[in-house]
């Protein structure tokens, strides 16, 4: 099985987009759910952020010695780090900015459930204290 990985990771974003939809028509996510997906997500932004703090290594040729193959290896393996379109640093730097949109929509999703809970919770005390019902 291949495995198409600029399509794989531009798919990222596209659903941190439609989650960004999602949160602008009114998504709600509830508290624990949404604590437990803004954790994780900020626990894999930290991760990315550590990586992109040592990318300088990743684009440099790795010392692999004199020989011809290494010559030839060498050059091709930084440029895998550093290609604009398919290279690990750019992705690194999608993927940052992904994880950043996708907490906000979370906590948009988040403020718009506990939102939506308490005129819901107003509601039914309006309700009840119509109908003479103590709360």
């Amino acid at each position: 099985m291949t495995m198409n990985l600029p399509a794989s990771f531009a798919g990222i974003s596209a659903a941190v987009y439609q989650l960004g939809v999602a949160a602008d028509r009114g998504f709600t996510v509830s508290g624990p759910g949404a604590g437990a997906l803004i954790s994780a997500v900020t626990e894999m932004r930290e991760v990315v952020v550590a990586a992109l703090d040592n990318a300088v290594r990743f684009g440099q040729e790795p010392a692999l010695g004199q020989t011809p193959a290494a010559q030839v290896y060498k050059p091709f393996m930084a440029s895998i780090a550093t290609d604009p379109v398919q290279g690990f640093i750019p992705f690194l730097e999608r993927l940052q900015q992904d994880l950043v949109d996708a907490e906000a929509a979370l906590r948009k999703s988040m403020a718009a459930y506990d939102g939506s809970d308490q005129t819901g919770t107003g509601v039914i005390v309006a309700a009840g204290s119509a109908k003479g019902i103590v709360t």
